[in-house]
């Protein structure tokens, strides 16, 4: 085979540019610790290497969210621990209302602390987070969870929603509860109504649930008190309304039938008292209506005890006054039994957090492991192919030069 002068001229000359193209390339494999700068560099590690930098961004962002998490919990579980000092603060008033020794103005006073209580309780439940959404108004952030309602009362103004933030590839952590359900509520005890038919002068004077879990039993179910008047001599009859059944009650236990009355006594069955004064016809007629399972919010509980411990005073409130206490001591462990609950699951998504946060490190590990594999020059073996492309380049400048002398009219004399 021939090879001709411009042959091994640009064969020669590709050879040197060849061996610089190398040599410049391991200087800057060398300058800039990266075997893999460019995807021309090793096309399948390159891939690699791309996927593998995806993957430590995804998760440097979980923990920024991790971290935006743990901080809206620990606020959370901050403000609900001043909710429940505030709540036993205000459970203790309410057991000292109860005190018979205590005349009205005491009790006035203790309202006056209720109310301020109540001030306290609504400023807790509309706490503004780091970012300054409400952290008790679900979806509805901007708005204030609790206001005071036009007609008295409080309203709820945000939803049931929870904020649920992504702190892995497979778990979106709750950052977030709704006072719907952590405040607004709340179940309250079962009460009733009396309603009365006839044409005497009796009045109901007062009535209560004395024993809640007795009456609870005995709902839905309603009762009805039927007077007799016969020579001269009253009586009254207790019977469920569903089925005419006699009732019993009193202390002790006895069938409620032609029971003498006397105006003021107590009437007592299926945890229920009733002081009726007046003289009844023959005929009349008092129902005892159960009423339906009752919400009411945290605030309300206590601001309605507040106004009764102002209202009722006398002798003959005593009975409501009872009531009354004893139904804002159910809706307070209510009301404490919810702030509890959701306590222990604050505390146990922060423990999953953490969990999650130390998982999401030994994988961005193993991840910047597999990247420094793929992506990082071994200084060792590159510098030491970078003298053997030298040696080469050299060699290869050396032998075109001599190549390049190579002419046939040198020979030519």
């Amino acid at each position: 085979m021939r090879i001709s002068t411009h042959q091994a001229f640009t064969s020669g000359l590709r050879g040197l540019l060849d061996g610089q193209a190398n040599v410049t390339n391991l200087q800057e494999q060398i300058a800039t610790g990266k075997r893999v700068d460019t995807p021309g560099d090793d096309p399948i590690a390159a891939s690699q290497i791309s996927s593998l930098n995806r993957q430590i961004e995804q998760i440097d962002q979980y923990q920024v969210n991790a971290d935006r998490a743990k901080n809206r919990l620990n606020l959370e579980e901050s403000i609900l621990g001043g909710v429940s000092t505030s709540l036993q603060r205000v459970r203790e008033l309410a057991v000292q209302a109860g005190d018979g020794s205590l005349n009205i103005e005491d009790r006035k006073g203790i309202a006056i602390e209720l109310r301020q209580r109540v001030d306290e309780l609504m400023g807790l439940a509309n706490t503004r987070g780091v970012d300054n959404e409400y952290i008790f108004a679900g979806y509805q952030a901007d708005t204030p969870p609790f206001v005071r309602g036009a007609n008295g009362g409080f309203d709820y103004q945000g939803d049931e929603g929870q904020l649920f933030i992504p702190i892995s590839s497979t778990l979106n952590i709750a950052s977030s509860d709704s006072g719907k359900a952590l405040f607004a509520d709340i179940s309250v005890p079962n009460n009733f109504s009396v309603t009365a038919t006839g044409s005497g002068g009796a009045t109901v004077q007062a009535s209560a649930v004395t024993n809640q879990a007795e009456y609870d039993a005995f709902y839905p179910e309603n009762a009805e008190i039927s007077f007799t008047v016969s020579g001269g001599v009253t009586t009254y009859s207790v019977t469920r309304v569903s089925d005419s059944t006699p009732i019993s009650g009193g202390v002790p236990s006895q069938e409620l039938t032609d029971i003498p009355y006397t105006p003021g006594a107590a009437i007592e069955f299926e945890g229920v008292q009733l002081q009726i004064s007046g003289t009844p016809a023959h005929d009349d007629t008092f129902t005892v209506e159960s009423s339906d399972p009752q919400k009411m919010d945290m605030l309300s509980i206590i601001e309605t005890l507040a106004n009764g411990l102002d209202s009722l005073g006398g002798s003959a409130s005593n009975l409501e006054r009872g009531e009354l206490i004893s139904d804002a001591l159910l809706g307070l462990d209510n009301v404490m039994n919810s702030v509890n609950e959701v306590t222990a699951k604050i505390g146990s998504r922060l423990n999953t957090i953490e969990t999650v946060e130390l998982a999401n490190e030994e994988i961005k590990l193993f991840g910047q492991d597999a990247l420094s594999k793929a992506q990082d020059l071994d200084y060792t073996e590159a510098i030491s192919m970078l003298t053997q492309s030298n040696f080469v380049l050299q060699a290869a400048q050396q032998s075109y030069v001599m190549v390049n002398k190579l002419s046939l009219f040198n020979f030519i004399r």
